[in-house]
């Protein structure tokens, strides 16, 4: 923490004081209740892997058709 952030740090603590009443009841409520939220679907796989997997399946299938013409546009020795 640099020096300015301890400083303005220092001087905010400075400034709260805790203010207890002098009459009347003073309490806490601790609620223990559980709050649940609608469960989050996650996707097994990240779209970076998506985007590279299917990068790779293209660059499969371009290889393939020029393998496939390749092999129709060489006469055949014999």
């Amino acid at each position: 923490m640099s020096e300015v952030e301890s400083e303005l740090l220092r001087k905010v603590n400075e400034k709260i004081d805790l203010i207890e009443p002098t009459t009347g009841k003073l309490f806490f409520e601790h609620k223990t209740e559980l709050v649940f939220c609608r469960p989050h679907l996650m996707p097994l796989k990240t779209q970076a892997l998506e985007r590279l997997e299917e990068m790779h399946r293209e660059t499969a299938r371009q290889l393939q058709k020029k393998r496939n013409n390749k092999k129709i546009t060489e006469p055949h020795k014999e």
